[in-house]
């Protein structure tokens, strides 16, 4: 499938997201601890997060009309994640409610500079039924896209993936996490965009360099991707595309928390190709988006509208 016409059947973009929702906890730490070692943290802030909601989030500020199907407790919680979308705009009728397992949780360590590493416990997003995901197939259909990651089961990940391409609409699959079934489904992604401990784990090499990420996203679209882009962090991001080999070097911007850039970078490669923009402007824009997600503690708080980050795009020499 050619992936990038501007959106899919009549009316304005829409997209679906099959992904998780769980609150963040994010601890500003000066390192990371060693084991059997404690590290006091500077700070501590409790946000809306989970690569789910805010890929919904990100995609909903860059305009689009968006759904979300995901797995959230039957607790404060998930009331919380509900009236966020409610008040974002974001379609709820398909968030599966689990009464017998709780809406899952983060722990971002937030380092100096905004690098992180996060362990979270999905919880009610990992019981994500087959049956959620069917029960919105009619709006998978009508999508301008799917964007979906690996923090829901694979299983139900597959049957969204299945009904979007029986519909001719494209996927766009953020490996995040790396888990056992990530090379099977990738091969049914059109747009692979994994980061490079992801794009590492599934070509099975390290990657150092842009040089390393190019060519690595080279050897991915083997799978069956029609596209690949690695991200970098603040090096930038790598594309592989038919015709095309492209590295964009990020966007200086001074970082906070980097915890939702890789989302908001998903949101926005999908956005810009369901607008019809050529590979190398989506590629800018993404990273765009990713530098802007940077700017302050949390995720979803600092997603950026899409006159954000047309203004940061066009400001780039």
């Amino acid at each position: 499938m050619t992936v990038g016409s501007p959106g899919h059947g009549p009316g304005p973009l829409s997209y679906v997201v099959v992904g998780s929702c769980i609150v963040d906890f994010c601890v500003r730490v000066p390192r990371l601890p060693e084991q059997g070692e404690t590290v006091l943290a500077e700070s501590v802030t409790r946000s809306l997060g989970g690569k789910g909601a805010n890929q919904a989030t990100a995609l909903r500020r860059l305009g689009g009309d968006v759904a979300i199907v995901a797995g959230v407790g039957a607790d404060d919680f998930g009331a919380a994640f509900l009236d966020g979308f409610r008040r974002e705009g974001i379609e709820t009728r398909w968030i599966h409610r689990d009464a017998a397992a709780p809406t899952g949780v983060a722990f971002p360590m937030v380092l100096p500079g905004g690098g992180n590493a996060i362990v979270a416990a999905p919880s009610a997003s990992m019981r994500l039924p087959v049956a959620a995901v069917e029960a919105a197939a009619a709006r998978i259909r009508g999508a301008s896209a799917l964007l979906l990651q690996l923090e829901v089961p694979a299983a139900a990940a597959a049957a969204a993936m299945a009904i979007a391409r029986q519909a001719g609409v494209p996927v766009y699959l953020n490996p995040a996490p790396f888990v056992a079934e990530a090379p099977q489904l990738a091969a049914g992604a059109d747009v692979l965009i994994p980061n490079e401990v992801e794009a590492a784990a599934l070509a099975g090499s390290p990657l150092r360099t842009p040089e390393d990420a190019l060519r690595c996203a080279e050897r991915l679209r083997a799978l069956g991707p029609e596209a690949v882009a690695v991200t970098l962090g603040e090096q930038g991001a790598a594309l592989s595309a038919p015709g095309i080999r492209r590295f964009t070097p990020a966007f200086p911007v001074t970082a906070v928390d980097s915890t939702g850039a890789g989302d908001a970078f998903c949101a926005g490669l999908v956005d810009a190709r369901s607008r019809g923009a050529s590979w190398p402007a989506a590629l800018d824009f993404a990273c765009a988006c990713g530098a802007l997600a940077c700017r302050g503690p949390g995720a979803i708080p600092w997603l950026p509208t899409a006159a954000e980050v047309r203004t940061l795009v066009a400001g780039r020499p």
